[in-house]
């Protein structure tokens, strides 16, 4: 986190921050406002239907956070809500892209004749006979984590606001998105070339993925741990890789593990509160100029790819 003398904000600074309804996002917004900055809070859901947590929040009246309704998976969605924020703020310094979705199914049939909890099922690899790949779902996970992830970069780009700090942009990611998770020495070659990595490279590695889970054939070549989801931070990675490259000099581009941290989605496990991974993504958000860009951070800690 930048110090007082490093500060580089006001209360002129706009962030964005989706996937804001609970847990890291929520937590997220809460302490970027608390430095003061302007924050647009957005979540999927209308604002009367946010979690009691975000109401609370909402609830507290703070001239500097504004809710707005924003569904990255959809297109209408995504482009009333950049009009919007033309006519309110007219630029973004900061987004933070954290929506997203795990949608490996957890057989609990499994779980309850083996015996085993949550914790383990998550966490133990030699348990992952208790999680299963659907098409629809693997097809939502990766539509929302890498489609709709850049479906609201790509139309915020054009209001990152020139500056000589730049603007940042800073993708949640997970540990599950490295590359050495990826089972496939070719495709881990294709994706980890950063001189040739394009996004229709990524996608077709996406859609090759897709159609093995869809024909039903072994995932051998995919993450072994939660496929859909950990393939999908892996293709939000290379993402930010071309992004930084294309927006060189312009704006800061970064990816963030934040850490095993107890939400609904790690239902419940995880080693960090909300707050504490939040802070990882935070601090990262507001780094001091020089800000790093094309890194992959695991919390605090710059990471290869």
């Amino acid at each position: 986190m930048a110090t007082e003398s490093q500060r580089w904000w006001s209360e002129e600074t706009v962030a964005v921050v989706t996937g804001a309804n609970r847990g890291i996002g929520l937590e997220i917004t809460r302490q970027l406002a608390d430095k003061g900055i302007t924050v647009i809070m957005t979540a999927r859901k209308p604002q009367e239907e946010l979690s009691s947590a975000a109401g609370t929040f909402l609830q507290e009246g703070r001239r500097n956070v504004v809710f707005h309704t924003l569904d990255i998976d959809q297109p209408q969605s995504v482009l009333e809500f950049v009009q919007w924020l033309k006519t309110k703020a007219g630029f973004v310094d900061i987004l933070v892209n954290n929506a997203g979705v795990a949608k490996s199914e957890v057989d609990w049939e499994f779980v309850q004749k083996n015996n085993v909890d949550s914790a383990t099922i998550i966490g133990d690899i030699r348990w992952m006979d208790g999680i299963s790949e659907k098409y629809e779902s693997a097809k939502e996970c990766i539509g929302t984590n890498y489609y709709g992830t850049k479906r609201v970069t790509e139309a915020l780009v054009p209001l990152l606001r020139p500056s000589s700090y730049q603007p940042r942009i800073v993708n949640i990611s997970s540990l599950l998105g490295l590359l050495s998770f990826l089972r496939d020495e070719e495709v881990r070659k294709e994706l980890g070339d950063v001189e040739t990595l394009s996004e229709e490279k990524i996608e077709r590695v996406l859609e090759a993925f897709l159609e093995d889970v869809k024909r039903e054939r072994k995932l051998s070549r995919w993450p072994h741990k939660f496929p859909s989801y950990a393939l999908s931070k892996v293709a939000l990675n290379a993402y930010t890789r071309v992004l930084a490259r294309r927006l060189e000099g312009k704006a800061c581009v970064n990816s963030v593990h934040p850490g095993y941290v107890k939400t609904d989605m790690t239902l419940g496990t995880g080693d960090l509160s909300p707050s504490q991974g939040a802070h990882h993504v935070v601090s990262l958000a507001l780094s001091p100029p020089p800000s790093p860009s094309a890194h992959n951070f695991l919390q605090h800690h710059q990471s290869s790819f």
